[in-house]
């Protein structure tokens, strides 16, 4: 009789209880188990696949109108959302972005109310140390400026320092693009002409030569063929903030071939001593080079003349990309 209450308890009773009890347990928390366990799987595929992590301090590059400008851009990222904080002079922006498959799309406003500033910012992912692309500003609803806008790594790239990175252990150190008799002295646009005047306290007529309709050729210090830029003082360039378009983007420059114009370099070690070998490092840098390329434009064929690069057009030089693909950020290999 014992027994057979027994086995009555344990297989009417006790077994379907328990086994109700491990079935609401595994209905409560398997489910949400599984679904967390999935999105652990897909977070670990995405970070291996897709998401990069843009967070960190940046310089910009771009020109506002007729100034080159550099600023700080301090970016945070969590996931695809990106928020930062643009710095220029005592002028700051909130940026609100999403970078997406290496693109990094965003807007930016004033962090004063009271100015109605803001604008876009639409970059694409180079390298690690490098994003491309370009930036609108636009006040009291009309936008005043659309411009080439280059984000370079801060500990990468220090814009107050050169055009380019390998420029930052350059400077002070040698004298190639100030000093040289193998090269050219630089072309100066009309409105730096005016500026460097303005700084300098220097007339126009004291340091450049009138060469074409717009444009002037600094001078060499006494005017001595064999010397170099007459600002090229103690070692070092007393304009170099306002230093002209042609200093910035030297050892690059843009030569008419076959009736084209095309961004070449000058190769030479003689040239620019710190220039880098790897070629697809200095395909890079073509990207730094696009707000001068804006600038410049309307200057294109008057640069181009012979008369401002008699020396340097007996020295060798490598094409890199045409002047429509690098207007357009269309830098492939050709």
């Amino acid at each position: 009789m014992k027994a057979g209450f027994e086995y009555v308890f344990q297989n009417y009773i006790y077994v379907p209880i328990v086994s109700a009890i491990i079935g609401v347990i595994f209905s409560m928390f398997i489910p949400n188990f599984i679904i967390w366990g999935c999105k652990k799987i897909k977070n670990v595929i995405s970070k291996s696949i897709d998401v990069i992590d843009i967070s960190g301090k940046w310089n910009s590059f771009f020109h506002e109108g007729e100034l080159l400008q550099s600023e700080l851009v301090e970016l945070k990222q969590e996931g695809q959302k990106v928020i930062g904080e643009i710095s220029l002079g005592n002028r700051k922006y909130l940026m609100n972005a999403e970078f997406k498959n290496q693109i990094l799309i965003g807007t930016y406003v004033s962090e004063n109310r009271k100015k109605d500033e803001r604008g876009t910012i639409v970059l694409r992912r180079i390298n690690e140390q490098l994003l491309s692309g370009f930036c609108t500003f636009v006040y009291k609803d009309k936008q005043v400026y659309s411009s080439p806008y280059v984000l370079t790594y801060y500990s990468y790239h220090n814009a107050k320092k050169g055009t380019y990175s390998f420029c930052n252990n350059c400077v002070g150190r040698f004298d190639c693009c100030c000093n040289c008799n193998k090269i050219d002295m630089p072309i100066i646009l009309p409105m730096e002409a005016e500026k460097i005047e303005s700084v300098s306290r220097k007339a126009i007529s004291e340091f450049a030569k009138k060469k074409t309709n717009n444009l002037y050729q600094m001078k060499r210090e006494n005017d001595d063929d064999k010397k170099g830029c007459i600002f090229y003082v103690n070692n070092k360039c007393s304009i170099y903030d306002y230093r002209p378009i042609d200093c910035r983007l030297f050892p690059f420059d843009f030569k008419e071939i076959d009736g084209e114009y095309w961004l070449i370099y000058y190769n030479s070690i003689d040239i620019c001593r710190a220039l880098p070998t790897d070629i697809n490092e200095i395909r890079n840098y073509a990207h730094s080079i696009r707000p001068l390329l804006d600038m410049l434009l309307p200057y294109m064929s008057e640069c181009s003349d012979p008369i401002f690069c008699e020396r340097l057009e007996k020295q060798n030089f490598v094409k890199l990309y045409t002047i429509k693909s690098l207007k357009e950020d269309i830098t492939s290999k050709t």
